[in-house]
């Protein structure tokens, strides 16, 4: 399990429109958008090296503008080796494409 932390500076608003794109960019299943709650929850397939992640994102106000609480956790497993950071990262990027950010590394 992952916990990642992303702030933009840009309104949340913006951030929600966003999402789809961080979807996109890890190849996400069946995502469930909530408006009322401000998250997205989507899983990742399994494949060779995964054994798939279910992930899920909220969008938060923050002093700066906006800001994503990314967590993930495995389908089925114990240890992620890392994979749950760097989906989280690969989200991160792909939101940041979408709003004309790039986070820091």
């Amino acid at each position: 399990m992952a916990t990642v932390h992303e702030r933009f500076p840009v309104p949340p608003e913006a951030l929600w429109q966003a999402l789809p794109n961080g979807v996109t960019a890890v190849n996400g299943q069946n995502p469930y958008y909530d408006s009322a709650g401000g998250y997205v929850t989507f899983s990742t397939k399994l494949g060779f090296f995964s054994y798939g992640q279910t992930v899920t994102v909220k969008v938060e106000r923050t002093p700066e503008g906006a800001g994503l609480a990314i967590q993930t956790s495995l389908k089925f497993g114990f240890v992620d080796w890392g994979e749950g950071k760097r989906i989280a990262r690969k989200f991160i990027a792909g939101v940041g494409a979408a709003v004309g950010h790039t986070p820091a590394a």
